[in-house]
């Protein structure tokens, strides 16, 4: 996966200016659909994004203009250089609007210009850092695909991620990463430890070798209505959808793991069975700061909802989930009856793998009932 995201990196150009001994990125070019933003162009480090960026609305005549008179210039990375000359680059393919599905931001970028991502209709993952502490107004207007965010707060655990999540109400899952060392502890955003991360990720090297803490986050869907109250003669705005209250548990920049943790009976109430299998699992899977009384209900779920989600786990093609979801129930009644349930589901969806997996759950199973028969 790290060829795959560096020959990516590799075969994109960028339109950049100098600002105050930093790099603004004004337009990326790339047949590509992820862009990756370099963390230095030209010995500068890349502190921001222009307005309108990614989108199709940018007044290309004033890029053109800028090009021209040497205001903005074309980056081309050493492998390209010499094929095409700098205004001719313009003509090339452009990284924008429908065309946008990953953006990955460096620790070096602090700000992203208004309306940046504006009718990136196809955009559905953003990575970024905690270093960075200002989006622009109307960023991810008509952005309704997102489904993926990745943040690395910084050292002291605050990151921007508050301002991100209220801008997107859609249902979001977060790969949450912050410093420090536990026994659940990953390599920070470098290109060497990439792998770790599951896929290739900014090329914003950590020279100390920083370890980052993951947790995996779920922010349930929200809507506001607004509804006419006649009498008072004022238009009142409802909101539904536990997605709010799970989009304040946050002090100051600051995640707070036990707020979010309490509202799990609210997304009972709320959420459709994916978004609570998608939520318990990822708080189980990665129990960074997890207390013990929420484990237990969400321990507690998973007994009742077995079937629910194994299922759901078996139609996403998750051996790995089974597995774990087979060895926190392995004591629980009835157990026998769900692998049989299980491994059908399997059958029909000709899940080999899980098949395998379950029928080798059912013998270990029957072998141990019958030893306890014969005690």
């Amino acid at each position: 996966m790290q060829e795959e995201g560096t020959a990516a990196k590799a075969a994109q150009s960028f339109a950049y200016e100098i600002r105050k001994d930093s790099a603004v990125i004004w337009r990326c070019f790339s047949r590509d659909t992820r862009a990756e933003i370099p963390a230095q162009i030209d010995g500068y480090p890349v502190t921001e994004l222009a307005p309108y960026a990614f989108s199709t609305h940018m007044e290309v005549r004033e890029l053109v203009r800028r090009v021209k008179d040497g205001t903005v210039k074309i980056y081309v990375p050493e492998s390209f250089q010499g094929e095409t000359d700098a205004e001719a680059s313009l003509e090339g393919p452009v990284l924008c609007g429908e065309q946008l599905e990953e953006i990955v931001l460096p620790k070096t970028v602090c700000r992203v210009g208004r309306y940046c991502f504006y009718d990136c209709g196809s955009l559905q993952r953003i990575e970024f850092c905690g270093s960075l502490t200002d989006w622009g107004s109307g960023v991810f207007t008509r952005c309704h695909r997102v489904r993926r965010l990745r943040v690395y707060t910084d050292e002291n655990g605050k990151s921007y991620l508050k301002d991100v999540l209220d801008e997107l109400p859609e249902t979001l899952v977060v790969e949450y990463y912050c410093p420090g060392e536990t026994k659940e502890t990953v390599a920070g955003p470098t290109a060497l430890q990439s792998a770790k991360l599951g896929h290739h990720v900014s090329g914003n090297t950590n020279e100390a070798g920083q370890s980052y803490n993951k947790a995996m986050l779920v922010f349930p869907e929200f809507y506001e209505e607004g509804v006419e109250n006649t009498p008072a003669r004022i238009l009142e705005t409802h909101v539904h959808g536990s997605g709010i209250f799970y989009r304040n548990c946050f002090q100051g920049r600051r995640f707070d793991f036990a707020q979010y943790d309490t509202l799990f009976p609210q997304a009972m109430a709320w959420e459709s069975s994916e978004v609570l299998a998608r939520l318990v699992t990822g708080r189980l899977q990665h129990p960074l700061g997890l207390g013990q009384r929420a484990r237990q209900q969400y321990e507690s779920y998973v007994k009742e909802h077995a079937l629910e989600l194994g299922t759901w786990m078996i139609d996403g093609r998750d051996l790995e989930g089974v597995r774990w979801l087979m060895g926190l129930i392995a004591d629980i009644a009835g157990r026998e009856q769900l692998l049989e349930q299980l491994l059908e589901q399997a059958t029909r969806l000709h899940y080999a793998e899980a098949v395998s997996y379950l029928m080798d759950c059912r013998r270990g199973s029957r072998r141990a009932t019958r030893k306890r028969l014969e005690l």
